[in-house]
C-alpha cells in the first residue's frame, strides 16, 4: 500500500508540451498570405548521464507549399526565408545547420517555451524544400532548482516534444537504467547497450508528449543507519546530491529514536528501510510516499524537514495502525513536529483553515484522490492534511503526551477502549474513527474530542451516532461511580465498544440494579459487623455473556446475611428456664461464629448454618420441657425404689430380732412405739419417713410374707404451658 503524505509546497502541475508554432516569414516582394511552409520533423534525444546532459537534434525538412498566383499579368511568387520553432525552456548551445553551412538563429523566451527563429540559407520558392538541422543541449537541473529536468548517474528525467506538423521522434539512453514513459505513447525496443524508444506518423503535434524516466539504483548510494532501538535504514540518494543525503542521515538519525520515545511503540519494521531521493514532480504533487510492506520510503528531493520524519512515522501510522487516512496523516503530522521541537529543528503547527474555506472536507469523507491535477483536488488535499492534523493535534495539547502513548498501545494491541478489572480485552473491532474517539475518551480522558469529531470530522449522519453515544456514556458514567472500586464487567462494556448503545442501555440498567442489591448486602453484613466475601465482586467484574450467576450469589448472600441477622437476635435475647435447660450441652454462641465464619468466606452452607442457630434457639424451649418432665418422673422413681429398699433392710432387721429372742416379731407395735424415748436413728426407716408395721401375726399375717411398704408422697405439681410454674414435690 502507498501512503501518499505532506503536500509539496509548490504543486508540480502535469507537464504539458507547448503546441508547435511555424510561422512563414515575410517575403521581399509580398507578404505571405497564409501558411504554406510544411515542416516535417525527426527529432532525437540522447542521454549522456555522463555529462548530466540531453542531446537534442532535429532534422527539419521544409517545404513550401504556397503556390504562385498570377493576376493581371502579374506573378507573385511566395517564398520563406525562415521557420520558427517551439522548443524547450532550458536549450542551451542552440545551433541551426544547412548542410554545411551554419545558420543564423535566434531565440525568445514565451510562457513554457522558447520561440527558436531559424533563418534559412536561402529563400525558399513554391516546391522547393530547405534541410536544417537544430541542435541543442537539455542540461540537468540541479537537485532543488526550478528545471524539470534530472539527468545523473543514477537517475534521468525529462520531456521529449515532437516538433512541426509531421514528426517521428526517437529517445536513446544507456540500457543500464530501468526507464519507463508516461504521456503518449511510445514504442520501447533494447538493442546495442541502450534502451530507445519511438514515435512515428504523429500528426497530433501541439498535444503530443513523453515523459521520460529512468533509475539505476545500483547507482545511489548506499549510507545505512542502525540505531539502537532497531531501526535500520539505508539512503538511496544521487549521488551527485551530497546535501540531500546528509540532511536525510542527520534527521533520521537524531529524529527516529525520539519519535518511537514520543509514540512509546517499538519499532513495527523488520529488516532494512530504503529511503529513496526522488524528483519532486514524479509524487504527483505530494512530497513522500511509504509503501507499506515494501519497506519504501520515497521522499521528494525537496529538503523539507517535516515531511523526512512525517515519512517515516508512516511505519507506525498506517492502516495496520487505524484504517481512517485522516487519522493516520493527522497523526504522521503532530509526532513528526512534535520531534522536530524536541530535537530542536523548530515549532512547527498547522496552518490555520476553516470547516468553510475553499476545498473543505469533512475527514471521514476524505479520501486519497489518486494524483492532484487541478487547483480543486489540491485545495482539498491541502485542507485536509492541515485539518487532520489540526484535529489530532488538540487532542494531543488536551491529554498530553503520556496519556497518548496508552491510547496509541491500545489501538496496537486492540485492546477494549472501556475498559475493566485485570488485562484489558482484545477485540475484533477495526480501528476506525469510532475506536479513536472511544480510546482518547476513555484511556486519554479526553473533554473536547467530542466536538472536534463534529467540527471536523463527522458527517451529518455519522453525527447523529454521536448522541445517542452520549446517551449511553452518560449511563455508563452513572455506573462506574455506582460501582466505586467494582469495575463494569464485559458484559457492559463490550456493547459500549462496539457501539450497540441500545443493548449497552439494558445492560447498564441490569448491572445498577445487582449494584443496589450488593449495597444492600453490605448494609446488613455491616450492621453484623461482617466483610460480605468476595464472590459477588468477582462474579460481577468477570461477567461475559450474562449478570445471571452474579444475581444468583448475590440472592445467596442477601438471603445468608439475613439469616445471620435473626440468629444473632436470637443467640443474644434473655433465655427463660425451658430454653436455658433446652440449651445444656449445646454452643449455640460457637454455631452462630462458625455461621459468621462460613458467610465471611463465601461458603455455600452460610445461610443453612445460621438458620439452624435460630432453629436451635426456637427448639430449646419443647427441649427443655421435656427435659423437665423427664426429671420429674425419675425424682417419683428413685423415691419409690428408696422405700422398697427400706422395707426390705426392716425386714431383714425383724428376722434377725426374731431369731434372737423367743418369739419372731417385725418389729414394736404401734401402740408401744409411743413409750420409746430414744431419738430415732438417722439411718433407720422410721427417719426415712416409713411407718414400722404391726407384728404380722397379732395382725393375722403370715410371717413369712411382709406386707408392701407404703410411700408418702403428694402428688406434683403441673407447669403451665409457658413452663414458668415451679416444681414441686413434698413427702
Amino acid at each position: 500500500m502507498t501512503v501518499p503524505s505532506r503536500l509539496a509546497r509548490v504543486v508540480a502541475a502535469l507537464v504539458v508540451a507547448a503546441a508547435v508554432l511555424v510561422v512563414p516569414a515575410r517575403a521581399p516582394v509580398a507578404a505571405a498570405a497564409g501558411d504554406g511552409l510544411q515542416l516535417s520533423t525527426a527529432a532525437t534525444y540522447q542521454v549522456s548521464p555522463s555529462a548530466r546532459v540531453v542531446h537534442v537534434t532535429i532534422d527539419v525538412t521544409a517545404k513550401n507549399t504556397k503556390p504562385n498566383r498570377v493576376s493581371g499579368g502579374i506573378v507573385t511568387r511566395y517564398f520563406y526565408d525562415g521557420a520558427r520553432l517551439a522548443i524547450h525552456p532550458e536549450a542551451r548551445n542552440v545551433a541551426a545547420r544547412e548542410g554545411s553551412n551554419r545558420l543564423a538563429t535566434a531565440t525568445k523566451d514565451s510562457e513554457g517555451y522558447d520561440l527558436l527563429d531559424v533563418r534559412f540559407h536561402s529563400s525558399v520558392f513554391f516546391g522547393e524544400t530547405a534541410h536544417v538541422r537544430v541542435t541543442y543541449d537539455l542540461p540537468s537541473g540541479a537537485p532543488r532548482s526550478s528545471s524539470a529536468i534530472r539527468v545523473g548517474t543514477a537517475f534521468v528525467t525529462f520531456t521529449a516534444w515532437a516538433f512541426g506538423d509531421r514528426a517521428s521522434v526517437r529517445v536513446t539512453l544507456p540500457s543500464s537504467f530501468d526507464a519507463e514513459t508516461t504521456g503518449s505513447t511510445a514504442t520501447k525496443t533494447t538493442s546495442g547497450g541502450s534502451t530507445v524508444f519511438r514515435a512515428t506518423n504523429i500528426t497530433d503535434v501541439g498535444s503530443w508528449y513523453l515523459v521520460v524516466t529512468a533509475d539505476r539504483k545500483n547507482a545511489l548510494t548506499n549510507d545505512r543507519i542502525d540505531l539502537v532501538g532497531g531501526e535500520h535504514l539505508v539512503i538511496r540518494a544521487w549521488p551527485e546530491d551530497d546535501e540531500w543525503s546528509a540532511r536525510v542521515r542527520d534527521l533520521l538519525t537524531r529524529g527516529l529514536p525520539e519519535l518511537a520515545e514520543q509514540t512509546g511503540l517499538d519499532w513495527p519494521v523488520d529488516g532494512d528501510i530504503n529511503v529513496f531521493e526522488v524528483h519532486t514532480p514524479l509524487l504527483e504533487g505530494y512530497a513522500g510516499q511509504f509503501f507499506v510492506g515494501e519497506n519504501r520510503i520515497e521522499i521528494s528531493e525537496d529538503l523539507d524537514d517535516l515531511t523526512i520524519i512525517h515519512e517515516a512515522s508512516h511505519a507506525w501510522f498506517n492502516n495496520a495502525l487505524f484504517l481512517s487516512r485522516w487519522i493516520n496523516e493527522g497523526l504522521a503530522d503532530m509526532y513528526a513536529a512534535e520531534t522536530l521541537r524536541q530535537i530542536g529543528q523548530g515549532d512547527l503547527q498547522p496552518d490555520r483553515i476553516s470547516p468553510t474555506d475553499p476545498g473543505a472536507v469533512r475527514l471521514d469523507a476524505w479520501i486519497h484522490p489518486g494524483r492532484i491535477t487541478d487547483d480543486a483536488t489540491e485545495q482539498q488535499e491541502r485542507y485536509g492534511y492541515e485539518a487532520s492534523w489540526t484535529v489530532i493535534r488538540s487532542i494531543f495539547v488536551e491529554v498530553g503526551s503520556v496519556q497518548m502513548r496508552h491510547v496509541l498501545s491500545a489501538a496496537e494491541h486492540h485492546q477494549i477502549a472501556y475498559q475493566g478489572v485485570g488485562e484489558p480485552e482484545v477485540i475484533e473491532t477495526t480501528n476506525d474513527w469510532h475506536r479513536l474517539l472511544d480510546l482518547v475518551d476513555e484511556i486519554g480522558r479526553s473533554k473536547g474530542a467530542d466536538e472536534l469529531f463534529r467540527r471536523w470530522v463527522l458527517s451529518p449522519d455519522n453525527a447523529a451516532t454521536l448522541d445517542a453515544r452520549g446517551a449511553a456514556r452518560t449511563a455508563y458514567a452513572g455506573l462506574v461511580s455506582a460501582g466505586g472500586q467494582w469495575r463494569p464487567p464485559f458484559y457492559v462494556r463490550e456493547p459500549m465498544s462496539s457501539w450497540q448503545f441500545d443493548v449497552a442501555t439494558n445492560r447498564i440498567t441490569e448491572a445498577t440494579a445487582l449494584l443496589a442489591k450488593r449495597d444492600e448486602l453490605a448494609k446488613v453484613a455491616g450492621s453484623l459487623g461482617l466483610t460480605p466475601p468476595t464472590a459477588l465482586r468477582d462474579a460481577y467484574q468477570t461477567a461475559k455473556d450474562s449478570l445471571d450467576p452474579a444475581k444468583a450469589i448475590a440472592t445467596s448472600e442477601l438471603a445468608a446475611a439475613n439469616a445471620l441477622t435473626v440468629a444473632t437476635a436470637a443467640v443474644a435475647a434473655p433465655r427463660a428456664p425451658f430454653v436455658t435447660i433446652g440449651l445444656i450441652g449445646e454452643t449455640p454462641e460457637a454455631s452462630l461464629a462458625a455461621a459468621r465464619d462460613a458467610f465471611t468466606s463465601g461458603a455455600s452452607d452460610a445461610e443453612a448454618r445460621a438458620l439452624a442457630v435460630t432453629a436451635l434457639i426456637d427448639g430449646a424451649v419443647a427441649v427443655g420441657r421435656g427435659r423437665a418432665t423427664a426429671v420429674t418422673a425419675g425424682i417419683g422413681v428413685a423415691t419409690l425404689l428408696l422405700i422398697v429398699a427400706l422395707l426390705l433392710l426392716y425386714r431383714r432387721r425383724r428376722r434377725r430380732l426374731a431369731l434372737a429372742g423367743s418369739g419372731a416379731v417385725w418389729g414394736p407395735r404401734l401402740d408401744e412405739l409411743a413409750d420409746v424415748a430414744a431419738p430415732l436413728d438417722p439411718g433407720s426407716a422410721e427417719a426415712a419417713g416409713y411407718v414400722t408395721l404391726a407384728d404380722p401375726a397379732a395382725e393375722g399375717l403370715e410371717a413369712s410374707e411382709p406386707p408392701e411398704p407404703t410411700a408418702l408422697v403428694d402428688p406434683v405439681a403441673t407447669p403451665d404451658d409457658h413452663g414458668d410454674a415451679p416444681l414441686t414435690q413434698e413427702a
